[in-house]
């Protein structure tokens, strides 16, 4: 586990790959997302005693993307929706919380924004009888709200493959 040198993702599992000439490491989604080359290390492959080598590059089933993309994705809205399908249920938070058997102040959080476990979107889906989840779009983009991190390389060279296609 490591931290992407192009979206400062920490405590991702990184691969070795060339984006515009310069080797870096980079998560799996900044890869795919930006269609990075990968590059393998030459260096990883001599090995004093190969018996003792062992190569451990991804955790789960073999074979199986586990950073694959989801086809849908939670709506950037989402608590809207929740706030807007309690009301037309008549409900207030109080009642909601109730009905859904969880504490008032977690229905609290979820309306002001913070975003609830998959279990609870399930859940907060079949109680009010709508949908979080809308289909990812291929060209998504994400807005950086926090004030702790600034640019990172990959947002400059997100931005610069951007311009080039246009």
């Amino acid at each position: 586990m490591g931290t992407c040198e192009l979206c400062g993702a920490e405590k991702v599992s990184t691969r070795r790959a060339s984006a515009t000439g310069i080797k870096l490491e980079a998560c799996n989604r900044c890869i795919d997302k930006m269609h990075l080359k990968i590059i393998e290390d030459p260096i990883q492959h001599k090995q004093a005693n190969p018996k003792k080598f062992n190569n451990v590059t991804s955790r789960g089933i073999s074979g199986k993307d586990i950073m694959a993309k989801q086809e849908k994705e939670l709506a950037p809205d989402f608590h809207k929706r929740i706030r807007e399908g309690r009301i037309a249920k008549g409900w207030d938070q109080r009642v909601f919380a109730l009905k859904m058997n969880e504490r008032l102040n977690s229905i609290q959080k979820i309306e002001n924004g913070g975003r609830p476990t998959d279990s609870l979107i399930e859940k907060i889906e079949k109680i009010l009888e709508i949908n979080l989840y809308i289909e990812r779009s291929s060209q998504s983009t994400s807005v950086l709200a926090s004030k702790k991190r600034g640019m990172t390389i990959g947002d400059a060279l997100e931005d610069l493959l951007s311009r080039r296609d246009e």
